[in-house]
Formats: structure tokens, C-alpha cells, sequence
């Protein structure tokens, strides 16, 4: 078997950080000095971990061979187990210490090695698949690297092997029907934790690839929706994506569209913000793993973000919203709703700061958002401020059923049909055909008849099929392109339009919906272990950037389906489902659950005891 021993001593002075997180590094374990790259040992493969921990106790990548390592104290074991046919492996060890120490880093392996007294320099560990040479018949390779004493090669296999155990034991995880389709979120978010010196913050970003010269972009909603999955394993780092994109608010409450990163001439974007789903996802962070202190901390913000909008996004004064940027550009605008190139506000163009028309997405997100600033408040002991929340979302709510509806020719044959649609400033109604016509189930309209129209709409042709939602109707001029966001399906669309679905459609539809989005996700992941920025409505294969976290929304949706906590704490629990799951280590109010699921019945477990069980129905009630 082949060894190497790195071993390095530091001046204790120094802020030392180890993991995976130096942005261009996405598979290569880091010590960063002082935010500065100290060395780093890179296997010869750049795929995303398919098993994280996030206290990186254990980390594996599996590629043309298995690459596994673990954190232990201030150092790192590792071991890389090649193919049986794999022609060999290179270990790359890079030092870049930025501090002149002598002696620094020794390396060697059991066959010779190297020896080195200052930084700059690079070695590469090669390690050929030859049994007669040096290598046995597992075709493994071991390294340990760190700083102070170090455990031994020969220690190795039993920490890595320890570690594997027990966070498979931890983990959230599902087997059955569905394969393990809630691992892929903690392996993917758990994956793109990255450490930024300059703001001094180790945060989620959505995907590597997205650095510019260093910097990590955070994204608004994208954000928010990264705490909301993260935190069903890593509810520290979740919280601290939130902060993150939070403490770049302006003083006028604006919460960036993007921020610590470089785009058209800017590092952050003032002129305009996104989606506001900040409130909806840290209320369901807070249910999952309950932490007052934080909703102290972020409440606040949230308000003033929620303020801002009426004051900044309000042009034609009659309470409802437009999408909108201080620049008065159209593309601005565009950027701001999270849809980039979206087509459905066609015919619209600027009025100063404001799109010359009414949003229906954006209303009714404005009014979930009051919603959810509700429930934060109540669970702050804020009761004054949770009325005003209540009745302003009520308040909206009405206006938005009252003014997005439309009759139009959508029918058969060109027949009329209501729907929700955004208007431009002469109320004239927009006629593309989007996910966007469903965003009022989001905040809880109340008209029986226009909910069940809107929900036959989903169910119709336009919108349903073998891969859904496209984010533009199946017989839109456009779909066939399938270009972003004019046709594709997008994971933050589908989990925002399902807070609708689980509100009013009938349970099978709401099976139905989880079931597509989940099969559509786990579909790539299987065949090619991918996390979709988006995926093609044509084919159901992933499109655009293979890593991107918002992609694992779509098992969310799969978990939330199953087993739901509702607004008041009680968790809902579906006992119609047709399949056989087992889900394991799913948070609820803080504590680990197992939910057991076989053909009509559900039942949720904790503590060796079944607390909760659904038969033929959905169950409500308290875990």
C-alpha cells in the first residue's frame, strides 16, 4: 500500500481554517492562513461530493474512483481507492504559505519522497494502479496532513471508516420508491460552503463556477431558498447565508438582487432587489431548527425589506406592485423578478423606476411575505405588530383577487377563460401564459370559483405534462426554444407555485406534483449526479449549470408533500401516498424524526415510538 505523510508546523498566531470551501477548489481540502490559500491537497478530479458532512467529518466523491477524507482536530485523513482498471492517481500537494516559516512542510511516501523548507512550491503525488510495484490489491492510496501531531497512516481506514458510519447514521436520508432523494440536499448544500477573508463569512453560494476573480456571489432569493435547505443538516451555515445576504440591505431597506461579486460595472446591485421570499423560508428554517435569537436578529430587516417595496415599487399608487430598477431600465426590471429574460410582461416598458405594470407574481409575494412577518412576530411575543402583519396581508390578498383577474381567449376553440394575469398600467391584461398565474394560491386568495379555475389552468395541457412547470406555456410561440426561462422548468418556481398547491388542490394532484418534481430531480442525479440550475420541460434533462443548489428545491418538495409542518406547529402528515419510504433524520421543531411510509399509510417515529400516524388520509397534529 502507498503512503504519504504530510506534516506541516505554524506559528499559532495565524487564523487557520480547514474544509473544502476555498471557492475555486470546489474537491480540494484547504487550510487557509489568514484567508489566504496556506497549502491545499487536491485529488485529480473536480465532481461535487455525493456524501458532505458539515462538520466535514466525512467527505466522499465518487468518479472514476471513490475519493474520501475527514477532518480530524486540525488535521485531515484521506484515502483515494482507484478502479480496478484506472491506469492511476494523482495527488496534488500545493504550498503557498504565505507566512516565511523554516521548516515548514516534510512530505514523503513509504517508498521515498520530498522534503521542503519554504513556500511556492507544488509536488504531485502519482500513484500508479501497478500491484507488483507499490500498491496492493485495494488500490488505495492514504495521506494524512495537518498541523501538530498527527494520526498515523495506518489509522486511517478505521477514522474514515467511523466517520462514514456515523454520519450515515445522522443524516437525512430517504430509501425506497423514491431512492434517496432528501441526501442529494444535504450533499449539495453541505458541498458549497465557501469561506470569503473579506467579509469574514463561511456561507452557501449557489454554485462555484459563478466566482468572479474571488469573489462569491450571494444571490437574494437564491439565498433565502439555500437557508430554507440547508438547514435540514446544517442550520448554522443556514443562518449564516441569511446574514450574509442580509448585511449588504441598504439603508433604504432594499435587499440586493446580488451582492460580493461583479456584473455589468457592479459589485452589488442597489438599483434593484428580488423576490421577497425572505420571510416565507426563515419562518420554515425556524420551524426545522427553532432559534428565536436569530428570528430577534433577522426580523427587523425583513420588516424594513417588506417596507421597501410599497415605497420603491408603487408607481401608480393604486397598492399593488411592479417590478422595478433605480436605473430605469427595462432589463433591470427583468433581472428583479428572478426570471431574466421572462416573457411575461410583454408590452411593458419603464415609467422611471417602475415597469408600467401591475405584477401578480410580486403582489403576491408581497402579500405571503406579510403572512409570514406574522408568524414571526407572534413567536416574538410581538402581538400589536402581528395584527397589523395580518390584517395587511388580508388586505392584499383581496386587492390582488379583485384586480388580476382576467378573462381571456385560452379556452378550446379560442374560448374565454379567467385567470390571473399581470396588467399593464391601462389594465390591459398581458397575454402570456405563465407559472406566474398561479402565484395567488401562494398568499391565500379566497374565491372558491377562481381557485378551482386557476388549478384546472395547471392541470390543462398548457402547463401539464411529462415535465412540469414549464415557464412558459407548452403552446407558447416560445417553449419550443426553450431558452432560461421561457420554457425550462426552474426548482424556486415549482416549490413557490406548490405553497398553492398544498393549500387548495386535492391531495392526489398534490402527490402528482411531488412525484414529477421529485422523479424530474433525482432522474439527473442518478444518471449523472447533477443539481440542476434548471431543467429542459422538453425532455426532463438538467440544463444551464449542472451544481446549483436551488435545483434540490425539487426534493423539498418531495419532504414537504409527505410530511408538512403547518403555520401553527402541528405537522400534517399524508397517508394517501401509493408508495413504500423511508425517511430518516428529518427535523421537526428540533428534533430528528423518522416518517414510514407503505401504500395508504403514514406514520411519523421518534424515539423508538410512533407519535403520529395517517391511514388512508392527511393527519394533522402535534409530533
Amino acid at each position: 500500500m502507498t503512503s504519504a505523510l504530510l506534516c506541516v508546523l505554524f506559528a499559532a498566531s495565524h487564523r487557520v481554517l480547514i474544509g473544502n470551501f476555498h471557492v475555486s477548489s470546489p474537491n480540494a481540502i484547504t487550510w487557509l492562513v489568514d484567508g489566504k490559500v496556506g497549502f491545499e491537497i487536491s485529488p485529480d478530479t473536480d465532481a461535487p461530493a455525493d456524501l458532505a458532512a458539515p462538520d466535514n467529518s466525512y467527505h466522499r466523491t465518487t468518479t472514476d474512483g471513490v475519493w474520501e477524507w475527514g477532518r480530524v482536530g486540525d488535521a485531515v485523513v484521506g484515502r483515494y481507492t482507484m478502479n480496478s482498471d484506472q491506469g492511476g492517481f494523482k495527488l496534488t500537494f500545493h504550498n503557498n504559505w504565505p507566512h516565511p516559516i523554516p521548516d515548514s512542510v516534510t512530505a514523503g511516501t513509504s517508498s521515498g519522497g520530498w522534503k521542503c523548507t519554504s513556500g511556492g512550491v507544488t509536488w504531485e503525488l502519482v500513484m500508479s494502479n501497478d500491484v507488483s510495484s507499490d500498491t496492493d490489491a485495494s488500490h488505495r492510496t492514504h495521506f494524512v496532513a495537518g498541523i501538530g501531531k498527527l494520526p498515523a497512516t495506518s489509522e486511517v481506514d478505521s477514522i474514515l471508516d467511523k466517520a462514514k458510519a456515523h454520519y450515515e447514521a445522522t443524516r437525512i436520508s430517504a430509501t425506497g420508491d423514491r431512492g434517496d432523494f432528501l441526501g442529494p440536499i444535504a450533499a449539495t448544500l453541505n458541498d458549497t460552503r465557501v469561506y470569503s477573508d473579506d467579509i469574514k463569512r463561511l456561507a452557501h453560494t449557489v454554485s462555484r463556477k459563478w466566482a468572479k476573480d474571488g469573489n462569491v456571489p450571494f444571490f437574494c432569493w437564491d439565498s433565502f431558498f439555500n437557508g430554507a435547505l440547508a438547514c435540514l443538516e446544517d442550520p448554522e451555515t443556514a443562518r449564516e447565508t441569511v446574514r450574509t445576504i442580509l448585511s449588504f440591505q441598504t439603508p433604504q431597506g432594499l435587499v440586493p438582487n446580488f451582492a460580493h461579486w461583479g456584473f455589468a460595472d457592479q459589485t452589488m446591485s442597489e438599483d434593484r432587489s428580488q423576490p421577497p421570499v425572505g420571510s416565507m423560508c426563515v419562518w420554515k428554517m425556524h420551524q426545522r431548527q427553532p432559534d428565536l435569537a436569530f428570528l430577534r436578529e433577522v426580523y427587523p430587516k425583513l420588516a424594513k425589506w417588506h417596507r421597501w417595496w410599497p415605497v420603491a415599487r408603487d408607481g401608480n399608487h393604486n397598492g399593488l406592485l411592479e417590478w422595478g430598477s433605480a436605473l430605469g431600465e427595462l432589463q433591470g426590471a427583468k433581472w428583479e423578478t428572478g426570471w431574466d429574460d421572462t416573457v411575461a410582461f410583454e408590452g411593458a416598458s419603464m415609467f422611471g423606476p417602475h415597469m408600467n405594470a401591475d405584477a401578480v407574481d410580486l403582489s403576491s409575494l408581497w402579500a405571503a411575505d406579510a403572512h409570514y412577518l406574522g408568524l414571526i412576530a407572534r413567536a416574538l411575543g410581538k402581538t400589536e405588530e402581528a395584527v397589523e402583519w395580518e390584517r395587511e396581508h388580508r388586505e392584499i390578498s383581496r386587492a390582488i383577487e379583485g384586480y388580476f383577474w382576467a378573462e381571456l381567449p385560452i379556452g378550446p376553440a379560442g374560448a374565454k377563460e379567467g385567470l390571473f394575469c399581470n396588467r399593464l398600467w391601462n389594465r390591459q391584461p398581458i397575454y402570456r401564459l405563465t407559472p406566474m398565474c398561479f402565484y395567488p394560491l401562494i398568499c391565500g386568495v379566497e374565491d372558491a370559483d377562481k381557485v378551482a379555475s386557476t388549478i384546472a389552468l395547471m392541470q390543462s395541457p398548457k402547463f401539464w405534462g411529462d415535465w412540469v412547470l414549464p415557464t412558459v406555456a407548452f403552446d407558447d410561440k416560445d417553449w419550443p426554444k426553450q431558452d432560461y426561462w421561457r420554457g425550462k422548468v426552474w426548482a424556486p418556481v415549482n416549490f413557490l407555485v406548490f405553497q398553492g398547491v398544498q393549500r387548495y388542490a386535492p391531495i392526489a394532484f398534490q402527490n402528482e406534483f411531488a412525484a414529477k418534481s421529485v422523479r424530474l430531480f433525482m432522474r439527473n442525479w442518478t444518471a449523472k449526479h447533477v443539481c440542476g440550475e434548471n431543467y429542459l420541460s422538453s425532455t426532463g434533462e438538467q440544463s444551464s449549470d449542472p451544481h446549483y443548489t436551488w435545483g434540490a428545491l425539487l426534493c423539498l418538495i418531495g419532504l414537504e408533500n409527505i410530511c408538512r409542518i403547518e403555520d401553527d406547529g402541528r405537522v400534517s402528515l399524508n397517508g394517501t401516498l401509493k408508495e413504500t419510504l423511508t425517511l430518516r433524520n428529518v427535523p421537526i421543531h428540533g428534533k430528528p424524526y423518522e416518517i414510514r411510509v407503505t401504500p395508504g399509510r403514514a406514520e411519523l417515529w421518534h424515539d423508538g415510538k410512533s407519535v403520529l400516524t395517517a391511514d388512508g388520509k392527511v393527519v394533522t397534529g402535534a409530533p
